[in-house]
């Protein structure tokens, strides 16, 4: 489906500029930070209290040290998804205006490789990236706070796979508006709208009825189900660490249609654009 080389590549240019390794970097200290930072009091396994950099958190005298762990993971993993999908577009945001440089492009197309294998390298290659460092987070925070307090949410490390299928959907939107633009702030401005707007539409259910119009309401509802259901896809992660049910059929699949119809039109664009 994609050649190695170019997949290759695009590893080997993130170690050029860097973006692995502050990547790397950043997801380490925050490992790091909650491993040394965090202290919580158990006496005889019943959860007596916590604090973090020597500074007491309030805490419920009827909190279980079950109920506190979730709520830790419960917030980490809203603050990593949020803050890191702004920080990954951002980061693999330049991958394909890189590529569509005067001679990168012109080496690339002098390849016997048909033009679709390139961009799905590309993107492979991008995805791979941030799909690394997410489990590395994840799992990491979820084994330092396992091994301090003996409770293991399964549901947490199981939410970075909902993180980086939030960044595949989104990272197509990069991929097919800056491969149509050549340039990447309009890919990443395209992609944090509608990463911003997303929790608008996820209430469309609330706002669609104060709208003064029956066009309005429809033309709401349109865009609600036909863009990327990012709000939808992290809240999903709060309910897989509360061991809550999930009703995910619909957010994956429309947003799955939606990533695979900006891989189309990228693949169709780019293989016809004359460089």
């Amino acid at each position: 489906m994609f050649r190695r080389g170019v997949f290759l590549d695009t590893f080997q240019e993130s170690f050029r500029n860097h973006m692995f390794l502050f990547f790397f970097v950043v997801s380490s200290l925050v490992i790091g930070t909650i491993g040394l930072a965090l202290n919580m009091d158990i006496v005889n396994g019943v959860f007596q209290g916590a604090s973090i950099l020597g500074t007491e958190l309030r805490v419920d005298s009827r909190m279980t040290l079950d109920r506190f762990i979730v709520q830790i993971q419960t917030g980490l993993a809203m603050l990593i998804a949020t803050i890191g999908l702004f920080i990954a577009l951002m980061a693999t945001s330049t991958l394909f205006p890189q590529m569509l440089l005067k001679g990168s492009i012109d080496l690339l197309l002098c390849r016997p490789i048909p033009r679709w294998r390139l961009v799905t390298s590309r993107f492979l290659g991008g995805v791979s990236i941030m799909a690394f460092n997410a489990i590395y987070l994840m799992v990491g925070v979820w084994l330092v706070l396992g091994l301090k307090s003996g409770v293991w949410v399964d549901g947490f490390p199981l939410s970075s796979v909902l993180i980086i299928f939030a960044f595949v959907v989104l990272f197509s939107v990069v991929m097919m508006a800056s491969v149509i633009s050549e340039n990447a702030p309009v890919g990443l401005l395209v992609a944090y709208t509608l990463l911003m707007f997303s929790p608008i539409l996820a209430a469309h259910e609330q706002i669609t009825p104060v709208l003064s119009r029956e066009l309005y309401r429809q033309i709401f509802r349109l865009f609600y189900w036909v863009v990327p259901k990012s709000a939808e896809t992290i809240g999903a992660m709060r309910r897989l660490i509360m061991d809550r049910p999930l009703e995910l059929q619909w957010i994956v699949g429309t947003s799955a249609a939606f990533a695979i119809a900006c891989y189309i039109v990228t693949a169709v664009y780019f293989t016809r654009k004359d460089y």
